[in-house]
């Protein structure tokens, strides 16, 4: 027999656009909403099923389109030093996903995990018996010998080689592709402003994973790297830095470009970008928020990811995202949408979440008070469903150092991952 379930909720935002419908309920029937609206013109079962959460907002469960489900950001872990245990692994990453139903975070993106251990999570979590989130996978990003993740299995140079290897991905059953068009502060010595792919490499992953119904989001902080990206016509672009070899300089030019070719962008801000808890070895963090302000302001497709896993950066703390996006002049609503619908637009699901709408998964998430006008409740969910089974929501002091200890992995990822001005004054 189907499980009904209302929701009854001072306020409801279906989408981020919408107006709040106050005195509101949402009507859920196994893992499907059926309904979404006044409670006066809820259907007759809800008043016996309803439970009532009071004095607080139901909206769709967030989205973090970049996550790393094998890394603990507890451990300081470079991507040189990962989890070599599979079973350990394997329980790493299964706790982690509900560290991200703990933010309402109720689909996300693994970009980087080893091997094949993307899809085997992804498909172990929904035989699970209780609520996970739902999870597209990248498996082993496609990266250059010695290039940032290499340390995850995904390395291929030449034109030939990364076209099998996008190959091997799609055989292996991933949602997306991910390639690796720079270095990165976490693999030491790969140089995060220098470029690794060129352009008609790049346009060889792009072109074979189309073939194959495959999008292709790539690693790129350096602008070379990011201009190489756009040029080889990739669908998204994680962190899109704009890092040089002294710190970041804005290309008005390439970001034209972005906006102009419809390329999404992750900027993958997260709580080292906070102005609290400020530790991102890619320059000082005024340059960092007017970089996202100059890219915000002309329009771009900007969703949020977090880059969770990496050090300090707890999957319960998602919403520090959104906190940094609204610092970048982003607007309350225009931060939802960022993990809400234009996420599930981007990542192809907006047909199945990201918006509290009749036939879609009742992916839900309700906080205190309205978030249309301050988005600071969105740090803690009072309430979170996944495709229709309830979470319980835990709440945990999450360790993100002093700030000495932030100045020091800070330095230490600029420094072993060769951005030379770190290493200069470290």
């Amino acid at each position: 027999m189907t499980t009904r379930t209302a929701l009854a909720a001072a306020s409801l935002l279906t989408d981020s656009s919408a107006p709040l419908i106050h005195d509101a309920v949402l009507c859920v029937e196994g893992d499907t909403i059926t309904y979404a609206g006044p409670r006066g013109a809820a259907p007759d079962w809800a008043a016996a099923e309803v439970v009532d959460l009071g004095d607080r907002t139901l909206l769709p469960g967030f989205i973090d389109c970049h996550v790393h489900l094998g890394l603990d950001p507890a451990s300081g872990t470079v991507l040189t030093d990962m989890e070599a245990d599979p079973d350990a692994l394997r329980q790493l990453m299964l706790a982690n996903a509900q560290r991200l139903l703990d933010a309402g975070v109720t689909t996300a993106r693994d970009l980087g995990a080893p091997g094949t251990m993307g899809t085997e999570i992804r498909d172990l979590l929904p035989t699970l018996p209780y609520a996970t989130p739902r999870m597209q996978v990248a498996n082993a990003p496609i990266t250059v010998s010695g290039g940032h993740a290499a340390a995850m299995g995904g390395v291929a140079d030449g034109i030939d080689e990364v076209r099998a290897a996008v190959r091997r991905r799609a055989e292996e059953g991933v949602d997306l592709i991910k390639a690796m068009s720079t270095g990165g502060f976490m693999t030491p010595g790969s140089h995060p402003s220098e470029a690794r792919y060129t352009v008609d490499e790049l346009t060889a992953i792009v072109e074979e994973a189309h073939a194959a119904g495959l999008p292709v989001t790539t690693h790129a902080l350096g602008s070379q790297g990011i201009e190489r990206a756009v040029l080889a016509g990739v669908d998204c672009i994680e962190h899109c830095g704009w890092v040089t070899q002294s710190g970041t300089q804005f290309d008005p030019r390439v970001a034209a470009l972005i906006v102009r070719q419809g390329i999404a962008v992750s900027p993958a801000m997260n709580t080292a970008c906070t102005a609290e808890h400020y530790m991102c070895p890619w320059d000082e963090r005024d340059a960092v928020i007017d970089n996202l302000s100059r890219l915000i302001a002309l329009g771009a497709t900007v969703v949020a990811g977090t880059d969770a896993g990496i050090p300090l950066v707890h999957f319960e703390r998602f919403a520090d995202c959104l906190e940094v996006y609204v610092d970048a002049g982003m607007t309350a609503r225009q931060a939802i949408a960022s993990a809400t619908d234009v996420a599930a637009q981007i990542c192809g699901l907006a047909e199945v979440t990201g918006r509290l709408k009749p036939g879609l998964s009742a992916d839900v998430v309700a906080v205190d008070g309205d978030v249309t006008e301050n988005i600071a409740a969105l740090h803690r969910p009072r309430f979170v469903m996944a495709a229709g089974r309830v979470h319980t929501v835990r709440t945990a002091d999450l360790e993100t150092g002093d700030a000495d200890s932030r100045d020091r992995i800070r330095r230490s990822l600029a420094t072993g991952a060769g951005r030379h001005r770190a290493a200069t004054t470290a």
